[in-house]
């Protein structure tokens, strides 16, 4: 067994999983626990087949909205979390063309996240020896397309998730709030800003948007902070904030056409899904049917941290 399969192996039992997919594009590379197949389950049905063919038509699905992504100037997608009928999908890119696949429980996302983000790290420095020996991997549901006169460029690699401070969901002392509501949004509950704010921090989510129907009712951010300000470059507090609110209202419109196709193909609805942007990360996170939250990290160094942010912060406005 090689160094990849092993670090690929250790993630499978790190997270807890019973199956775990490895992609180049759409070809992949199935591993599993030391556990029987479930008895009632035929052989063109097993778990694991069909792990690998919801990761495969979730790559298609991904690829045809390559365009849209590119319209609203993002990378391509870091993370994308699917609520299906026997869970939740968890999809993560590794590297550029290269991505995990699993299914899991969707009470387990917030410890599972952090868990796979941390071995992916790990794995990407044997990635691309393992790629030069193994370009791809057959599988028995690949489907042949002709090929294109206009190939698409490959997407950007994913982010990293290195040097992470292990701090709380509560923002550094100090922070600096720039809170504003929307005109007619004075129901926004006090205690909806007050959890916006405590889920920011310097090393961590900067940038967070409530909406409801569409538009942004709460939005906090901490811009003004001496330890961000950095991060803006040329670009000004306030046009930053434009950008993202921009931002907030049309990947609805991305997401919705996503839905679709994940409803046809998977029965399934995107619940998350995570998006480079400049030096950081945009998170659309769904909370129930016409209400989400954005937000944006700018400092890929400490994604770990604004994943559990996110995490925490969407359980507490959902249960609201």
């Amino acid at each position: 067994m090689s160094e990849f399969e092993t670090q690929l192996r250790q993630i499978l039992e790190s997270c807890g999983l019973t199956h775990l997919a490895f992609y180049h594009r759409d070809r992949a590379k199935m591993f599993s626990a030391e556990i029987p197949e479930p008895q009632d389950e035929s052989p063109a049905e097993a778990i694991s087949h069909r792990l690998e063919r919801s990761g495969r038509q979730l790559f298609y699905i991904l690829e045809e909205l390559a365009s849209d992504f590119a319209e609203l100037r993002t990378g391509s997608p870091i993370r994308t979390v699917v609520h299906v009928p026997t869970g939740a999908l968890l999809y993560h890119s590794v590297a550029a063309e290269s991505h995990l696949c699993c299914v899991t429980r969707a009470d387990l996302l917030g410890e599972l996240i952090p868990r796979l983000a941390e071995g992916i790290v790990d794995l990407r420095p044997s990635l691309s020896h393992h790629l030069g020996a193994h370009r791809s991997y057959p599988s028995r549901y690949a489907r042949r397309e002709p090929p294109s006169a206009d190939p698409t460029p490959s997407p950007p690699h994913g982010a990293t998730d290195t040097d992470r401070p292990e701090t709380s969901g509560k923002a550094a002392e100090g922070t600096a709030y720039t809170v504003d509501q929307a005109t007619g949004a004075d129901d926004v509950p006090t205690a909806t800003t007050d959890l916006m704010c405590e889920a920011l921090g310097v090393h961590g989510l900067h940038y967070l948007a409530y909406y409801t129907g569409g538009a942004p009712t709460c939005t906090v951010d901490i811009f003004a902070d001496p330890a961000v300000r950095s991060f803006l470059g040329s670009s000004t507090a306030q046009q930053r904030r434009d950008r993202y609110s921009l931002l907030g209202q049309l990947l609805p419109g991305v997401t919705g056409r996503m839905n679709t196709s994940l409803n046809a193909l998977l029965e399934g609805e995107m619940r998350q899904i995570v998006l480079n942007i400049e030096r950081g990360a945009v998170y659309f996170q769904q909370l129930r049917e016409h209400c989400y939250l954005l937000g944006v990290s700018l400092d890929q160094s400490h994604l770990a941290e604004a994943d559990r942010h996110i995490e925490w912060l969407g359980r507490e406005l959902a249960s609201e």
